[in-house]
């Protein structure tokens, strides 16, 4: 049975909502601005989404007030294959379905990610004995999570991360998709997507193509050329995903005609584009807080205003909300870490849900991108 059809105790999600949307409509914040993000980016026909925790959502009170006031869109990272299909005989959309739930009883538009990502590949699948029943586990998978979820999905990332340069087969990662199946398992995921859903947008979803140095430019052409094989193929493909994980750091690379030609040449195919893991990594900007804060606000700033220049964009989703929430904060990940021991401030929100300048930035982005 589909999550559409499935039937669900949702008194609490739709008391939840209504609490929800009386503080949204009262609240101002310190510019006396009734709106939050997502009415902000609805008023411009984009989605304003975010990574969200379903736990967070259900035990805290003020993450879930701000996740519905600033978000119309629920980017749900619970779905990878490792987390619902632990054994081959099964599916578990004991944790999904709820996430799925209150996105619905919340008016907001409900985000995939990912149905296939090799660091997220249940272990049994690398013991399957040959190719056939690789491919018969893939298609099983794909079909199983698209039909459940068919009309309630916006977007499914239906491959994540499958490029890399000087990587494997013809400029794809060496993944065990690729090991098992060969470059043509995408071909097979997308078209089984397809198969099971058919109003879901179907996207790839890629890394370090946001910059313009000659590794990110690398990857640019060995996206459009994936593309362009794909369209020869007549494989479905809706939307590449980029995920935009950016630094301050890096704002000498980031060149925005690049950016925009590159932005153009995807359009030009006839796909659609997502920011779908904006964030903005502080490790080499200084300890001021403030002097930080501005700079992270400029990088926001700067390439949404290049990003949403493309009417083919359709939506922006932050890998988090608020700092206290982010993989950047959370200190294992050597490269995030700062010199002054000083935390990172990565979000719009800070670790105490207050706006930062960062917030203002996309607002502002959101309040001067044309109508999409």
């Amino acid at each position: 049975m589909g999550f559409i059809a499935s039937r669900f105790s949702r008194r609490g999600f739709l008391l939840g909502a209504a609490s929800i949307g009386a503080f949204g409509a009262g609240s101002k914040d310190s510019c006396g601005d009734n709106l939050g993000l997502r009415a902000t980016a609805a008023s411009k026909g984009l989605l304003f989404g975010s990574l969200m925790r379903l736990s967070s959502l259900r035990e805290d009170t003020t993450y879930a007030l701000m996740m519905e006031r600033e978000c119309n869109l629920y980017v749900c990272a619970d779905m990878h294959w490792r987390l619902v299909a632990p054994t081959p005989t099964a599916t578990d959309f004991s944790k999904v379905d709820p996430a799925a739930a209150w996105a619905q009883a919340h008016d907001m538009r409900f985000r995939g990610h990912a149905l296939l990502w090799h660091l997220q590949t249940p272990g049994w699948f690398k013991e399957l004995p040959d190719r056939g029943a690789a491919v018969a586990a893939l298609q099983a998978h794909i079909h199983t999570m698209c039909t459940h979820f068919a009309g309630a999905m916006q977007s499914w990332d239906v491959v994540n991360e499958a490029i890399m340069a000087n990587g494997g087969m013809n400029g794809l990662r060496k993944t065990v998709f690729l090991e098992k199946i060969g470059p043509e398992y995408l071909d097979i995921a997308f078209h089984t997507a397809r198969e099971a859903d058919d109003k879901a947008l179907l996207v790839l979803n890629e890394p370090a193509v946001e910059y313009d140095y000659l590794g990110s430019r690398q990857r640019r052409r060995l996206l459009l050329d994936l593309i362009d094989g794909f369209k020869r193929r007549n494989t479905p493909i809706d939307a590449i995903g980029i995920q935009s994980h950016l630094a301050t750091q890096g704002s000498k690379h980031l060149d925005d005609r690049s950016l925009a030609d590159f932005l153009r040449e995807v359009s030009d195919r006839g796909l659609k584009i997502l920011v779908t893991e904006l964030d903005v990594i502080d490790q080499a900007s200084p300890s001021n807080v403030a002097t930080r804060d501005a700079e992270v606000a400029a990088m926001y700033k700067r390439y949404l205003d290049v990003v949403l220049d493309n009417k083919a964009t359709v939506a922006v989703a932050t890998w988090g909300l608020t700092d206290r929430d982010s993989w950047i904060t959370r200190g294992d990940e050597p490269g995030f870490r700062r010199a002054d021991g000083l935390p990172a401030r990565p979000l719009p929100f800070d670790d105490h849900y207050s706006r930062k300048p960062a917030y203002y930035a996309v607002a502002e982005a959101l309040k001067a991108a044309p109508a999409h």
